[in-house]
């Protein structure tokens, strides 16, 4: 009798599985190749960005050797059409190119435009605007808000903006801005030793540095 029933509840058993499998084995089905299928397509997003990467940077090491060649034109070309891939190396294609632009303001400007969220690739090209202008006044107006303090750009931009008063003549505030970058906490090392030879070339009656010194504390 216990076999019986035994074999009847495994009868009832497989019946159910049966019925659920009915209703819901597509569904079963669908989760597991959907599950595979992504499992795949995740691994292959991988591969390909890996070897985009890869051909990226060879894409990239070769347009600098160009460069350091002095093939300006041919490295010019490689840069542009890096530039045009996107990512990460083609940014930095972008601020290669504009450094063997006659007139990379254009570029500078569509520089900052596309990075607006990235404070330091948005900063950059006006920092780089700044210093290779010619005319010393030029972009100088863009680098008065990031000489703010505490601010990561701060010590170049009052380097530049120093430079722009020593070309007008004026030491005295030549002297400020060299001053103040010497107190922001983002001054690096090789900034400090610039800045201090720069500032010690000044003819500023020392009476005048330590009352500025004063000042800015």
């Amino acid at each position: 009798m216990s076999d019986f029933f035994t074999e009847l509840e495994e009868d009832i058993r497989e019946e159910r599985i049966f019925t659920l499998w009915q209703k819901y084995g597509n569904l079963v089905i669908g989760m597991a190749l959907a599950i595979v299928l992504g499992t795949a397509g995740y691994t292959l997003w991988k591969y390909i960005k890996h070897q985009n990467q890869i051909k990226g940077h060879i894409s990239f090491s070769k347009s600098v050797d160009l460069l350091t060649q002095g093939k300006k034109e041919e490295a010019l070309k490689a840069f542009q059409d890096l530039a045009k891939g996107g990512g990460g190396y083609g940014k930095l294609a972008q601020l290669y190119e504009a450094s063997l632009l006659p007139n990379p303001e254009e570029l500078y400007a569509k520089i900052s435009k596309e990075n607006a969220r990235d404070p330091a690739l948005s900063n950059l090209p006006k920092i780089l605007m700044a210093g290779r202008s010619s005319n010393t006044y030029t972009g100088m107006s863009s680098l008065e808000a990031l000489s703010a303090p505490n601010n990561a750009w701060a010590p170049l931009s009052l380097e530049l903006l120093a430079l722009a008063d020593l070309s007008k003549g004026d030491e005295v505030k030549a002297a400020e801005q060299y001053i103040r970058a010497l107190k922001e906490p983002y001054l690096t090392s090789n900034e400090q030793i610039r800045v201090g030879m720069m500032l010690s070339q000044i003819d500023v009656p020392s009476s005048l540095l330590e009352s500025l010194t004063k000042g800015e504390k």
